[in-house]
């Protein structure tokens, strides 16, 4: 009797505990559309907010393109931009450069000399 009395008691214990964790993010964005959209960067920018850089198959000119979000910094977005062809375009890197813009690095097979070029963009503060 003992033994299941004990039991109960640690059970509650671990019950009360685990209904009062606190969450395990400040908040949480989802960015995309129906397509495969990923992120494959994120940097917090000067402002506070932060900049992804990925590929969407959701918006942009064809297959996939380069993706750019920049974001508040409570996540909510503040502007994105796409770039790329036809082809499969994908941006798997992004830095804030010291004029407020951005640099993108990645693959194309949309532009250059032939099938999976490397792809360098530069942006502004606005992703143009």
């Amino acid at each position: 009797m003992k033994k299941t009395i004990l039991f109960l008691g640690l059970l509650l214990i671990a019950v009360c505990a685990f209904a009062q964790t606190q969450p395990d993010t400040l908040w949480t964005q989802t960015y995309g559309g129906s397509g495969h959209d990923e992120a494959n960067s994120v940097q917090e920018t000067t402002d506070g907010g932060f900049i992804v850089a990925g590929y969407t198959e959701s918006y942009g000119a064809g297959n996939s393109d380069f993706w750019l979000v920049k974001t508040y910094e409570n996540g909510n977005e503040q502007w994105n931009q796409t770039y790329g062809g036809s082809g499969f375009d994908e941006a798997y890197s992004v830095q804030q450069t010291t004029d407020g813009g951005y640099i993108l690095a990645g693959y194309t097979y949309s532009y250059g000399a032939g099938f999976r070029d490397i792809s360098l963009d530069k942006t502004d503060g606005n992703g143009n």
